[in-house]
């Protein structure tokens, strides 16, 4: 017995050693990642180039590189079926990469996975922990730089933490890729989780499958869950939908029992909520169902609900908050300016998000948001005001946003020592008239200090001959070496380039308060480069503060 064990074993392994790839040798794959022979049907093909696991593939036409990076098993067949480690990317025949994606040492996806656009733009950025999204949430980004935020709940597994457990009137499971909400009460049953959302504008959608609904009941999405005094629903029977809200424990019914024939009594339905910002659309299956005014959002909960005694399956879940379009690319003001009552600058001095502005941008904030322009995308933040010197117009903000990633490193230096002469170079960049006709740009001025005192004599200040209007406040102040100097905090409307910047002395003195030590940057490497790098570098830590 041991011994056809044995002989087995050995079977298995030469046959398994005869399907290795060896170094050099090409393996040609279809344009669907299978093995082929055909000639015609070959798209790229696959060679091992080291013995430590390195793979390059090439597309057939052309030569051009399709893949490069280690696999720990490479399938002989089906490439999906590889087992991959470490950084490994894919490209389009133009050359832009397609995706990059970080696996460890045993083949799971952790870290940062990018995918991109054949123009080369940013489609997609996931971050994976052991083989699994990150908060169950990735970014999506248009080609024009929207970025979208989506949820995606496939129900694998719990790991978004529903709320599943039997009872005697209720149960909620799931199982073979789907949660199975079943009541066994006219009540009904309901569960949900919560998924944070800022934005007006989203789109939310479900599968799920009615074929065990009894007669007379309905099941669907409850969204902008607060509690059952408060939240938003759509629900389908096998014929009719039901659409409305609950405010303060008052239903609010906009359709109800409304004839629908896009429901399907067996096999998935997909039913769907677009919101715009101003209405929402329902659709099932594709086909718009009804519309309405946007509804208010009275909690973050989104979940699923079935009443009286019946069972629902729901196999899918997505969640996509949109950004707002970018005003410029419409040449006006996008819906997320409509109720700003002021903007300002600011300038970015830690990888931490900690962010130097004026008092006087801030003092009659509700609520602070930042955006930062950079390499053609456009981020939006929410911020705090952690600091603030109002005598020496001052602030600092912070970004408090989940979705903020640290920066790596900071580009510029704040000047070690003494003061600026009168006669210096200097420059600022800034937002000015942001919404008011010159775009979310940022915009270099540079001119002289004029002066070691600030308006009135002030001590705190330098008069500079630098041209500002109007959303330059709170805009950095740098020499020639990029090395910051000072604050750009007020000018004379009726003066020809007559501008005042708080020195840096006093900023200095506002960080050392922050309740956490903060290294000020120190960064030479733009002193030597040319104005238009300085500018260029700089810019990106550069925002646009917007008051809401």
């Amino acid at each position: 017995m041991f011994k056809k064990i044995f002989i087995s074993l050995l079977l298995l392994l030469s046959f398994q050693m005869s399907f290795s790839q060896s170094t050099g040798e090409k393996v040609y794959f279809d344009k669907a990642g299978k093995s082929t022979d055909q000639e015609q049907s070959r798209y790229y093909y696959r060679q091992k180039t080291d013995a430590t696991n390195g793979y390059k593939s090439h597309y057939v036409n052309g030569g051009a590189l399709f893949f490069e990076g280690k696999i720990i098993t490479a399938n002989e067949e089906d490439e999906s079926l590889n087992v991959y480690t470490g950084l490994c990317t894919w490209y389009y025949k133009n050359g832009n990469k397609k995706m990059s994606r970080n696996f460890n040492a045993t083949g799971v996806e952790s870290g940062t996975s990018t995918y991109y656009y054949e123009s080369g733009k940013i489609w997609k950025e996931i971050e994976y922990t052991n083989g699994q999204i990150a908060n169950g949430r990735f970014k999506e980004y248009n080609e024009d730089g929207q970025s979208n935020r989506i949820f995606e709940e496939d129900f694998e597994n719990n790991n978004n933490d529903w709320d599943l457990y039997t009872s005697d009137k209720t149960s909620a499971k799931i199982s073979s890729g789907s949660l199975e909400l079943t009541s066994y009460i006219p009540a009904g049953n309901s569960r949900y989780i919560s998924i944070p959302s800022k934005s007006a504008e989203f789109a939310l959608e479900a599968v799920i499958n009615i074929e065990k609904l009894k007669e007379g009941s309905k099941a669907g999405l409850i969204y902008g869950f607060k509690d059952w005094q408060n939240y938003n629903y759509f629900y389908i029977s096998s014929t009719s939908i039901y659409v409305g809200l609950v405010y303060e424990g008052v239903n609010s019914v906009r359709a109800d029992g409304m004839y629908s024939s896009a429901i399907k009594k067996k096999g998935a339905n997909i039913i769907k909520i677009l919101s715009d910002g101003e209405k929402s659309i329902y659709s099932i299956n594709g086909e718009v169902q009804y519309s309405s005014s946007r509804t208010k959002n009275y909690g973050s909960n989104i979940g699923f609900a079935v009443s009286g005694k019946s069972t629902v399956n729901i196999e899918k879940l997505i969640f996509k908050e949109i950004d707002y379009k970018s005003a410029s690319s419409a040449g006006g003001n996008s819906n997320t300016d409509m109720d700003v009552k002021a903007t300002g600058s600011g300038l970015i001095f830690s990888v931490d998000g900690y962010i130097l502005t004026n008092h006087h941008v801030i003092e009659s904030a509700n609520k602070v948001l930042i955006e930062i322009h950079s390499g053609g995308l456009t981020k939006s933040y929410n911020a705090t005001v952690v600091q603030k010197d109002v005598d020496n117009d001052l602030a600092i903000l912070k970004i408090n946003d989940e979705s903020f990633k640290s920066l790596t490193n900071i580009p510029y230096s704040f000047k070690e020592s003494g003061g600026v002469d009168v006669g210096a170079s200097a420059f600022t960049i800034g937002y000015p008239y942001a919404l008011s006709g010159m775009g979310k740009e940022a915009k270099f001025t540079d001119g002289k200090i004029s002066s070691k005192t600030g308006y009135n004599n002030a001590i705190n200040s330098y008069q500079t001959s630098i041209p500002v209007q109007p959303g330059n406040s709170g805009g950095p102040l740098f020499n020639d070496k990029a090395q910051l100097i000072g604050v750009i905090n007020a000018g004379i409307p009726d003066a020809d380039n007559v501008s005042y910047a708080i020195k840096l002395s006093y900023i200095k003195n506002l960080i050392e308060l922050l309740p956490e030590s903060v290294d000020l940057p120190a960064n030479q490497g733009l002193s030597s480069a040319s104005l238009e790098e300085k500018v260029k570098s700089i810019s990106n830590y550069v925002v646009l503060i917007k008051i809401k």
